[in-house]
């Protein structure tokens, strides 16, 4: 699959610009204060068979499971710079990009808060909010991930549609559905014509994604990827 040009090289993270971690190597062991009271704390992560990881801060320790991928180190990041905290983000590092995870941890002084996953921190700026990016073939998937720091989890912001911006040129003939469900046509695409692809439509649990196509005469409707794949030609599409 195609490497996100905002996703993780290597095993080194992304991050836009959260406190002094950008382009920060995953290390093993550090001193660092990440919960506020001025007194650094001891961290070390040590990686186990499978992916398994046991990650500890001062005297508490939790277990974490990659799932196979190889675990690297940990960063600090910082994700809400209006707070005391400070976090850790445990790198490990699948074959393909795509396959890359990233754990996020919080420490209260008490323990250690697993905060949630994700593919990669494509940016952080320290307002609370994670923007992850994920490459859909022709197309950058933007998920919104918002840091609750009352509940100590990284929640993800559902969307109805994610943007896509793209263009295409059809070279068989296809028509745009009004709606997702049903078989009514609201307009046929001409061969030759151009289309742009705006939005997508992603089924949380798996399943036919449906895209949002404007027609060379401006009428919207929807159509299901094969069909839209096997239909145009020109999507930036990598393999």
């Amino acid at each position: 699959m195609k490497t996100s040009l905002l996703a993780v090289l290597s095993s080194a993270v992304l991050l836009a610009a959260p406190a002094g971690a950008q382009g920060d190597a995953p290390v093993k062991s550090a001193n660092v204060d990440l919960d506020g009271d001025g007194k650094p704390d001891a961290v070390s992560l040590t990686p186990g068979a499978d992916g398994k990881f046991t990650l500890k801060v001062g005297v508490a320790t939790v277990q974490g499971n990659a799932a196979g991928n190889e675990v690297s180190g940990f960063s600090v990041v910082d994700l809400d710079t209006g707070d005391k905290w400070k976090e850790l983000l445990v790198h490990s590092v699948g074959d393909v990009d795509d396959d890359h995870r990233f754990f996020l941890y919080g420490y209260d002084g008490k323990g250690v808060k697993p905060l949630g996953d994700v593919r990669a921190l494509t940016e952080a700026k320290g307002n609370g909010i994670v923007l992850v990016d994920t490459w859909m073939g022709f197309w950058h998937r933007r998920d919104k991930y918002v840091l609750d720091r009352k509940a100590w989890k990284l929640n993800p912001v559902p969307q109805e549609l994610y943007a896509v911006g793209v263009e295409a040129t059809v070279k068989k003939s296809f028509p745009l559905a009004q709606a997702r469900t049903g078989s009514a046509v609201v307009a046929t695409t001409a061969q030759g014509s151009k289309v742009q692809v705006l939005a997508a439509s992603v089924p949380p649990r798996g399943g036919d994604v449906w895209y949002l196509v404007k027609s060379s005469s401006g009428l919207l409707g929807w159509v299901r990827e094969k069909a839209l794949m096997e239909s145009t030609e020109g999507l930036p599409l990598a393999g």
